[in-house]
């Protein structure tokens, strides 16, 4: 107290003054070492974003922050400080340098970043969100069976089913003359969160059935522009330790009571599939975690339920996401549309679109990894932390302590990686393509596209992800002739649609005329 009466003087007017100044040259200060003392003083970005994180602040609260950051690199280069401590990379080498275990490296090394992917509030973690690599992996262990190649062709009869009712539901809708207009990406989200809910819980959710989105869903943009709030004041410890107890007040009750209606029917859905008397008969999700239970470290019944909660709800709006972004440029691109009529419709029936056979189809194939080009589910990337000694990435030295990503939008955008970067060309993904020298596609650097992720933390539902792309597209594109609507909403401008964590996707009203031959 007698330092603190001498920093800021004996009378009121003095006292005032000083502490006016205190507060004014602090952060000042504090920028000024940001801009040039710091550890990561030598890497470009725009001054104010290196001298402070209100700018990244703003953006990540704002509706388009990958975008922004994309416009950095285009203009810095391939390392952008976008934060006082925060670098951006734009370099197809820093996939394995931050994400993998190459050459032996520490798998902790770098570390998932808790200020960006940590639990929000207390209470078990799920394969999302834990930071602890062992207990990551502990998850993995029992999850990875239920996602594997061989469960995912366990699971196809069901995947199928779902497709065949998606298909049976538009027919319904038709005219007389098979004609009808609809919103693709409702469609598209009611099939895979029918398909994943039964995966999951034994039972459908019963959109398709409804012709409505589960609720929970339609919240999920309400909630997790929340959750970016949080992100940004957990920057600062002082506030968010000041802001938790109010938690509960600041979130809207109805968001509240929508998770909550969720989390109790997906606890009765997992009820009823655990007492389910045929439960060991049926190839899902939950028998392959049900096995754990011949471990000492099973999972316990709290997080076989998070696991599969958020596994729904990534699983279908990624997916979904790169759907969306395939039929929205397939209507704008007549040539690739014609191309993979004629690739799936060598298939004289439905019951040949197995997920084997729908493997091989390369033109599909090359469909759908322009999609993740172009259309990358999760733009923003993943956030970590180097370790305390650095490292190196992308023949960088990295700083300890530091929060790092690779920008997926960056990557797949930039000419040095790829011919014609703007532009919807699944050719490049061709085998040809890519044996063929005098291709102009031959130097693309097809591993700077990692739509699922890339490391231990890889995407667990990536084969799961793949069979429904690949038969959702397959069967739509086999059943029906695809035209742009009438409407005004019938075409997606991609990066004006808002971005957090997701993309929140616009309406894309599609006409669907039935084959007649």
């Amino acid at each position: 107290m007698a330092y603190l009466s001498l920093l800021l003087g004996n009378d009121i007017g003095s006292r005032v003054v000083n502490l006016t100044l205190i507060v004014c040259l602090y952060p000042l200060t504090k920028w000024i070492y940001n801009l040039y003392l710091h550890p990561l003083a030598k890497f470009p970005g725009p001054l104010l974003w290196r001298a402070s994180r209100f700018p990244a602040m703003r953006a990540v609260w704002g509706k388009h922050f990958p975008y922004e950051i994309k416009k950095l690199h285009a203009q810095y280069g391939e390392i952008v400080r976008i934060a006082p401590n925060e670098l951006s990379f734009a370099n197809p080498d820093a996939w394995d340098d931050i994400y993998s275990m190459k050459d032996g490296a520490n798998p902790e090394a770098f570390k998932k970043c808790e200020l960006w992917h940590g639990n929000l509030e207390p209470g078990p973690s799920s394969v999302f969100t834990t930071i602890d690599f062992r207990a990551h992996g502990r998850i993995r262990r029992f999850m990875d069976p239920a996602f594997s190649e061989k469960a995912v062709l366990q699971q196809e009869p069901i995947v199928q089913s779902y497709v065949s009712i998606f298909i049976d539901r538009i027919r319904e809708r038709s005219s007389s003359s098979g004609r009808t207009t609809v919103n693709i990406v409702e469609w598209i989200n009611f099939t895979l969160i029918d398909i994943i809910g039964d995966l999951c819980f034994g039972e459908s959710f019963g959109c398709l059935e409804k012709c409505e989105n589960e609720p929970w869903m339609d919240q999920m943009a309400a909630s997790i522009k929340l959750n970016y709030l949080s992100i940004n004041i957990r920057h600062f410890p002082i506030i968010n330790n000041m802001l938790k107890p109010l938690a509960g007040f600041l979130i809207p009750p109805e968001i509240m009571k929508q998770h909550k209606d969720y989390s109790d029917r997906a606890k009765a859905k997992l009820d009823r599939r655990l007492n389910s008397t045929t439960a060991a008969d049926r190839h899902d999700v939950v028998s392959q975690l049900l096995k754990s239970e011949d471990h000492t470290e099973g999972l316990t019944p709290d997080e076989v339920l998070l696991n599969t909660m958020q596994f729904i709800n990534a699983a279908s709006e990624t997916t979904a996401t790169v759907l969306t972004g395939v039929v929205n440029h397939l209507l704008q691109n007549s040539k690739s549309l014609s191309a993979l009529e004629h690739e799936v419709r060598q298939f004289s029936s439905q019951s040949e679109m197995t997920l084997s056979a729908l493997k091989q189809l390369p033109y599909v194939n090359a469909v759908l990894k322009e999609g993740l080009r172009m259309c990358n589910p999760i733009p923003i990337g993943n956030m970590r932390i180097s370790p305390p000694e650095g490292g190196i990435v992308a023949g960088n030295f990295v700083p300890g302590n530091t929060i790092v990503t690779v920008l997926p939008v960056a990557l797949s955008f930039d000419p040095k990686y790829f011919h014609e970067p703007e532009a919807w060309r699944p050719e490049r993904w061709l085998p040809e393509a890519e044996a063929d020298s005098k291709s102009p596609y031959y130097d693309d650097h097809r591993k700077a596209v990692r739509g699922f992720g890339w490391g231990p933390y890889i995407c667990i539902g990536e084969p799961l992800g793949w069979a429904m792309m690949r038969l959702f597209l397959a069967k739509l594109i086999f059943t029906y002739d695809l035209r742009k609507s009438d409407t005004q909403n019938n075409k997606i401008v991609w990066h004006e649609q808002d971005t957090f964590a997701i993309i929140i996707k616009h309406r894309l009203d599609v006409t669907l005329v039935e084959r007649t031959g």
